[in-house]
């Protein structure tokens, strides 16, 4: 097996411990990484759905929320 150079990739079993541990942490920063982009991408549309439906309360078209019908609780209850 020839010496591969600086820029070539090498497979992960190839490599010695320095290089094992290494690749292990890159592989944990990625996942780190995904998840945390993930997470925004969520925390964003949470945000324009929140946004969406505080923009739709403000429609004068929408009229303001009323009590059809009271029913009295019997005595005791609260």
């Amino acid at each position: 097996m020839s010496p591969k150079g600086p820029g070539e990739r090498r497979e992960p079993h190839e490599l010695n411990w320095f290089g094992k541990t290494v690749y292990a942490g890159g592989t944990v920063l990625r996942a780190a990484a995904n998840l945390v982009d993930a997470t925004a991408e969520r925390v964003s549309q949470i945000a324009a759905e929140s946004k969406e439906a505080f923009e739709r309360e403000l429609d004068p078209n929408i009229e303001e929320a009323r009590v059809i019908e009271e029913i009295p609780r019997p005595e005791g209850e609260e």
